[in-house]
């Protein structure tokens, strides 16, 4: 299973829905994806189950909080549950704004694993070794997993688990002054990782549990929720869609080539999502990808748009899974 983190330092860019999205389009060709909400505000789980089913979660433990208490409390190792099934071949853990319990432990448990200690890997692996377990139990292919937008030790811990990551991003300056960080960030995560990997063989520190590789490879950046007039981006956008490719690569690629990881081949864009307006809550009310909208739900032209975007989530499922390919091959 590979281990695919959506990830962008800057917020309110959409990624949630790409990731969604993706996952459900990659599930109806077959593949099987755990979704993995692992950021506090629990948007992807809001979008892909309603209240009574997350209530459920709640009360019977089923929440990625649940999974990780143990490891908070100082009373054991992750606990495995049952992911939410919510289509035929698609789970999700749902998230939980107590995630930020296991978030505090953190920033501690990292210095103690650059340092070998056995309880620094043991609670810094925790996520990874989570998502890996709950993949075996589901039979999934790849396991999508929505971070929040900031380059905190939560996410560090889930980049240098992965194989993998997706940057959706708007066409404006604040997108563009975010990439440097996302690229700097990871890098910076892969060297520590690594150096803590070190200072364990070093001391032959007897570890027995999964570690992380820590090879988060770039898989390239979605442009997303621009308008268009006659069919081009309008001229606002056009500005900054211009300057990504190459601040992408400056930003993130060039830092993540240097630290040795494993690069796609050009060009990083993945694809562009065009402006879909009312689309995507009339999705979200209804717990559905947009493409599984129906007639009764979105009408005339909106429905036409709404079946028309599966080719799309098909498309860009089907450059990640490329990608990552190319990557296992390097």
């Amino acid at each position: 299973m590979d281990q695919v983190a959506f990830f962008n330092h800057k917020g309110g860019v959409g990624k949630t829905t790409l990731l969604f999205n993706v996952g459900l389009a990659m599930a109806q060709q077959g593949k099987t994806v755990l979704f993995i909400d692992a950021d506090a505000q629990a948007n992807l789980t809001s979008a892909a189950i309603d209240v009574e089913a997350y209530e459920n979660a709640l009360n019977s433990d089923q929440t990625i909080h649940s999974c990780l208490l143990p490891v908070i409390n100082n009373t054991g190792d992750i606990k495995a549950v049952t992911p939410v099934q919510i289509r035929d071949r698609a789970y999700i853990l749902p998230g939980d704004i107590r995630l930020s319990a296991f978030e505090e432990i953190l920033p501690t448990a990292w210095v103690e694993a650059v340092a070998g200690n056995y309880r620094g890997f043991q609670i810094s692996s925790a996520m990874f070794r989570l998502i890996e377990s709950l993949g075996e139990t589901v039979g999934a292919d790849f396991a999508f997993i929505d971070l929040g937008p900031n380059v905190g030790a939560l996410n560090r811990a889930i980049m240098v688990g992965t194989e993998g990551f997706v940057v959706p991003l708007s066409p404006d300056l604040f997108s563009l002054t975010a990439l440097p960080s996302v690229g700097k960030s990871t890098s910076r995560w892969v060297g520590d990782w690594h150096a803590a990997l070190a200072a364990a063989e070093r001391a032959e520190l007897r570890i027995e549990i999964p570690l992380p590789a820590g090879y988060p490879s770039p898989l390239g950046f979605v442009n997303q929720q621009f308008v268009t007039y006659r069919k081009a981006p309008a001229e606002a956008f056009r500005r900054w869609i211009q300057q990504i490719p190459e601040t992408y690569k400056s930003g993130i690629v060039d830092p993540l080539a240097k630290a040795e990881i494993a690069i796609p081949t050009e060009p990083h864009l993945l694809g562009e999502v065009k402006n879909l307006s009312s689309l995507i809550p009339m999705a979200q009310q209804a717990n559905k990808a947009i493409f599984e909208l129906t007639g009764s739900q979105a009408r005339g032209a909106q429905y036409t748009r709404a079946v028309d975007t599966l080719e799309l989530f098909v498309l860009l499922a089907e450059k990640i899974e490329k990608r990552l390919g190319e990557v296992h091959a390097k």
